[in-house]
């Protein structure tokens, strides 16, 4: 688990806090799964938004705390926990609550799996959510934001030269370059989910949940995947098992929370994706054009 060291942490200020702390942005995926997890465990913490639209996880304060200025950030006694899926399974273990991650060491190992092939998948979830959601003029990040991202804060995670950063400022300046994500990405970022899916798709036909056992923090992770792409345009009709699992955990009300989206903010996004429909750009539209 991603744990800072106190080498790593420059706002020092956190180290005297004390009890359940999460830095999150509303509309960041990683945070919604966190929150998720923090409800299904029945927790109570003090929120920190941090609005990523407004670059507050690029100030040296934020990345004192994150080196990363990733969403969430979890601060718990002082102690401080990056990475969601890395969050999840610590709060799953030091808190008392629904049990999130299995004893069986066979469903261990295949979740532990899991988890790490969802987190991979991480770069082509933004791919698409930058293509498909809102217009690409409200989601990049100008060159000058990426500057300060890039010249602020340590680069160590865990007491080790940390490189997530450089990808990070890779992807955004990438983006920048091509004006906002390619085709090729697109397609790339598709390919990849219609596999994901696929294999989520036969787990699905042998179990009511991802795991035998029943709910776990590895339906939370791969749920609020299938949720973003599914906003997006995906055809939910290849995968009757993945989507009918889908609307079950969307009934929920501590799921359906945390993903609520304001009314303007979807309106807009509708707008956006109608739009790439016009120009023949949709992703149903660049799957059928591209054989997938």
């Amino acid at each position: 688990m991603v744990k800072l060291t106190t080498s790593d942490i420059k706002t020092t200020e956190v180290l005297d806090w004390k009890g359940l702390h999460l830095f999150h942005f509303m509309g960041s995926s990683c945070s919604q799964k966190t929150r998720i997890a923090l409800g299904v465990k029945g927790l109570e913490w003090k929120s920190h938004h941090v609005d990523i639209s407004k670059f507050e996880n690029f100030t040296e304060w934020f990345m004192g705390i994150n080196p990363r200025g990733l969403m969430p950030t979890l601060v718990h006694d002082g102690d401080v926990h990056i990475e969601s899926n890395d969050i999840i399974e610590y709060v799953d273990g030091a808190f008392d609550g629904p049990r999130l991650y299995p004893a069986d060491p066979e469903e261990k190992a295949f979740m532990d799996a899991s988890m790490r092939y969802e987190d991979d998948l991480h770069l082509c979830v933004r791919a698409l959510t930058f293509r498909y959601f809102l217009p690409v003029e409200m989601m990049k990040k100008p060159d000058e934001a990426v500057d300060v991202y890039e010249a602020e804060g340590a680069e160590t995670v865990g007491g080790q030269v940390d490189g997530r950063k450089a990808i990070e400022v890779n992807f955004w300046r990438k983006m920048n370059a091509n004006g906002g994500i390619t085709d090729e990405q697109v397609i790339d970022a598709v390919d990849q989910f219609l596999i994901a899916f696929g294999k989520l798709e036969e787990r699905l036909e042998q179990y009511e949940y991802l795991l035998a056992g029943g709910l776990s923090a590895l339906d939370i992770a791969w749920w609020i995947t299938v949720f973003r792409i599914t906003k997006l345009g995906f055809p939910t009709e290849r995968f009757p098992m993945l989507f009918a699992w889908y609307e079950r955990l969307l009934a929920r009300e501590d799921f359906a929370r945390e993903v609520a989206t304001p009314p303007e903010v979807m309106e807009l996004s509708k707008k956006h994706q109608a739009a790439c429909e016009v120009e023949g750009k949709s992703m149903q539209q660049m799957m059928a054009a591209h054989g997938l």
